[in-house]
């Protein structure tokens, strides 16, 4: 059985700066160093929270419009395409209108399941009207449906 830190219980390493930045190749990230990583991250997660909900929802509604802009400048084709999307909470950007508009633009709209709290996520097929169940967090997850893999997240 792996060590409770091993990396590969998880879905991804703790950290990709290796792939974003030329000045983090060859630098791995130690196996020992995931408690480090989970209290950076529990740190950082609350600091944004913090961040998103002192703005204003008007402020909040406006950000999220710029981000939908800007997706839809970044993706220009959907058909056949799955999306992986969101329900927002806590302040994050509501995308729920933009993920509508990629299914009547002939793509399709995956959303994100908590199947087990510490366990990766996976996506299910979500159609406009089909219903929806309060997941792990009491956020709307598809009712059912197959595992599947977004093309974008």
């Amino acid at each position: 059985m792996p060590d409770s830190h091993d990396q590969a219980e998880y879905a991804s390493p703790p950290c990709f700066m290796h792939e974003l930045s030329p000045d983090f190749r060859g630098i791995e990230v130690r196996s020992d160093a995931w408690p480090d990583v989970q209290r950076w991250r529990k740190a950082e997660r609350a600091r944004l929270i913090e961040r998103r909900m002192a703005l204003a929802p008007s402020d909040r509604q406006v950000r999220s419009s710029e981000i939908a802009r800007r997706l839809d400048l970044a993706i220009t084709e959907f058909a056949g395409v799955t999306v992986g999307s969101y329900w927002p909470i806590r302040g994050e950007p509501d995308l729920r209108d933009w993920s509508v508009s990629v299914a009547a633009r002939g793509g399709r709209i995956a959303l994100p399941v908590v199947i087990e709290k510490g366990q990766p996520l996976e996506y299910r097929i979500w159609r406009p009207g089909e219903p929806l169940e309060r997941g792990v967090w009491n956020i709307l997850v598809p009712a059912k449906g197959p595992a599947i893999r977004p093309d974008i997240v």
